[in-house]
């Protein structure tokens, strides 16, 4: 699921030398196809990426079609309440193989929206702290630091499919790791913990520690949250001329 407002960033990794492939979004209530201009940009001399931001489509539910392949259906909404807009990137390309971050210099960051929350009775209050005691046996803070974590419940009263876990465990590994706007990590090695809801069926609800990340680099954050919100001029890769196919 997302909303009209949602960049869903897509991005094929090809060998230097083969062609863009043909890929449309498929409206499956009007049974229309919309071909997207795929833009490329190469990553070394044996890889290129071909990729395409796919912004401003009607509510309904639309798959992506690459050649041949088919991707599993999507809905696109207004009412996104009870759900959380997950955001991730890196800082550099070199993290990882299987996506590219950085495009001629400009960095992207990834949507993923999921039925979920934050409940109020799964926050922890914490401190870091060191203390000593007086020959009065009074304590003194050498020095204190709060902290509050939060479990991010995924999945609502239907639940949601297991890849969705395994898509939130991968996203983790990310830099930079958004909620909402809100900038989180995982609390030590946590992984997204299982809960089954009827026996039997392929469904469930997951739970996830997180603590939110107090920016040192204010600089850094504002730049984030200018790309979170996609506000500039920066993006000069974003285009909107789709081509309806009847």
């Amino acid at each position: 699921m997302f909303s009209p407002d949602d960049h869903i960033l897509l991005q094929i990794i090809a060998s230097k030398g083969m062609s863009c492939p043909s890929v449309y979004v498929t409206d499956e209530l009007s049974a229309s196809k919309i071909q997207l201009d795929m833009l490329s940009w190469e990553i070394n001399d044996d890889e290129v990426l071909y990729f395409k931001e796919i912004v401003g489509l009607r509510e309904g539910v639309y798959c992506v079609q690459i050649e041949d392949m088919v991707s599993e259906p999507f809905r696109i909404s207004m009412d996104v309440y009870g759900t959380l807009l997950i955001q991730t990137s890196n800082n550099t390309n070199r993290l990882r193989k299987d996506t590219v971050f950085f495009i001629d210099g400009m960095q992207y960051f990834f949507d993923f929206r999921i039925p979920g929350g934050f409940k109020d009775d799964d926050w922890i209050f914490g401190v870091d702290n060191e203390q000593y005691a007086t020959a009065d046996n009074d304590v003194v803070d050498i020095y204190s630091t709060e902290y509050t974590q939060k479990t991010m419940t995924i999945g609502n009263s239907l639940g949601c499919p297991v890849w969705f876990a395994e898509k939130l465990n991968l996203l983790l590994c990310s830099t930079y790791f958004y909620v909402d706007g809100i900038r989180y990590a995982r609390v030590d090695s946590s992984v997204p913990e299982m809960n089954i809801l009827v026996e039997g069926i392929r469904s469930y609800v997951f739970k996830q520690a997180l603590r939110s990340v107090c920016c040192l680099n204010p600089i850094l954050e504002e730049r984030n949250q200018m790309l979170l919100r996609r506000t500039g001029s920066g993006n000069r890769y974003v285009k909107h001329d789709f081509r309806t196919i009847k």
